[in-house]
């Protein structure tokens, strides 16, 4: 019986896999079917060969491999490429016609969401609603760290989606709640960059105590160190989670991405307090996915994609069974 949340995997997490040349994109398809997801996510400018504009040829190949592994097609991740021009960023026209040429790729190939990045403002956006009403697409953003509910242009972007219907909406990723270094950033930053892991464990802990960085004793850290101070107290906020971010986001919410970094053999992410998001994404009547999204691959690449998305998924089972 199908649940009211369901898990998809995001492509992007088998990143290693696929730019390396291990798996094909039917690999990566079958690999999403044999670890029992039922949708996918497509992103489009890594693994569309002719991105922007694909062939009718290959967008029948793609729906082809869809019906053979099973498999629905969640969303379609859409990029819009400022850097198009040498000389220019694109213009208001040009990110238009770009966002409604994906809009109708998507369509094409039976996904009923694209997911777009903030780089298309506010203005812009609003103007996609009746090309979204009219191609018959719910054109979502995606809130990624270090934005958050309570940056202005999301608090506008926000007031957007409350009038739009339900075609306009948010991507929630669960990077906005990353509250403490995950086991392969403390590795590279003590076998990679040299720091001390006595001192690597001191900035940890005081992180979390609410320590702010100013208050560090920074005159007892070595330059690759300060460094790590710096990626911590960006990446991982103030050591709480605010969850109180979800309830600003979820009324508006047509899919979330499930970032993960690294899971251990306990099946527990100590990152990210899933065990506190999830049931609260369950009590609030959210019906639709939540794409698995490991991305270890940029810590290392001596981790099992696999593995580590298997353990994901485990572990999302298990908070959700629990919830019911």
């Amino acid at each position: 019986m199908k649940r009211d949340i369901e898990l998809c995997l995001t492509l992007y997490a088998l990143s290693a896999e696929y730019t390396t040349g291990k798996f094909s994109l039917e690999d990566c398809l079958a690999k999403a079917h044999e670890m029992g997801y039922t949708g996918i996510e497509l992103v489009a400018c890594q693994m569309i060969p002719e991105y922007p504009h694909p062939s009718t040829e290959w967008m029948d190949m793609f729906v082809g491999l869809l019906k053979k592994y099973e498999l629905e097609p969640v969303c379609y991740s859409a990029y819009i490429d400022m850097g198009t021009h040498s000389d220019r960023d694109l213009t208001e026209d040009e990110i238009i016609q770009s966002t409604i040429n994906d809009m109708m790729y998507a369509k094409y190939m039976g996904f009923h969401l694209v997911r777009t990045q903030h780089a298309i403002s506010p203005a812009i956006y609003e103007k996609m609603l009746p090309y979204a009403k009219k191609i018959g697409i719910v054109l979502a953003i995606e809130m990624h760290h270090p934005h958050n509910p309570d940056v202005p242009v999301w608090k506008e972007f926000l007031k957007i989606m409350d009038k739009s219907e339900g075609w306009l909406g948010v991507v929630p990723d669960f990077s906005i709640f990353a509250e403490t270094p995950h086991k392969l950033n403390i590795i590279q930053a003590v076998e990679e960059n040299g720091c001390r892991q006595e001192k690597v464990d001191e900035i940890i802990r005081l992180h979390k105590a609410g320590t702010t960085k100013e208050e560090l004793p920074s005159q007892d850290y070595t330059e690759a160190e300060m460094a790590f101070v710096e990626d911590v107290y960006h990446t991982y906020g103030t050591g709480t989670a605010n969850l109180s971010w979800l309830d600003a986001v979820l009324p508006n919410t047509v899919y979330i991405h499930g970032k993960f970094w690294y899971l251990e053999e306990d099946e527990i992410d100590h990152t990210i307090p899933c065990d506190k998001i999830l049931p609260i994404i369950k009590k609030s009547g959210y019906k639709g996915y939540i794409a698995s999204e490991y991305e270890g691959h940029h810590y290392s690449d001596e981790i099992d994609s696999c593995e580590q998305l298997g353990r994901w998924v485990r572990m999302s089972n298990r908070i959700l069974d629990a919830c019911e």
